[in-house]
């Protein structure tokens, strides 16, 4: 089964890209470990970038406080595929 329940992907929507950054709830804290040490400090390959993944723990934690941030922002109002 899936590792998350919570994935937000911010989309700069004039230039339609990602701004970068993610919002992502793990449902097992266990699996926090091997996720980060697979991905922080991994350069992006596959794209032609120097950007390097740095995580962190966001000031929100959890589905249903992430849920709650998101739920009135202005971003509800755009495309489906682009919301929290």
């Amino acid at each position: 089964q899936g590792t998350y329940d919570f994935l937000y992907l911010p989309i700069d929507f004039k230039n339609k890209c990602n701004m970068g950054y993610a919002f992502v709830n793990f449902i097992d804290p266990a699996t926090l470990a091997p996720f980060y040490k697979r991905f922080n400090g991994r350069k992006w390959d596959r794209f032609n970038s120097d950007k390097v993944c740095d995580l962190a723990f966001a000031r929100i934690q959890g589905k249903h406080a992430l849920i709650s941030h998101f739920q009135n922002s202005s971003l509800m109002a755009e495309d489906k595929r682009w919301r929290p």
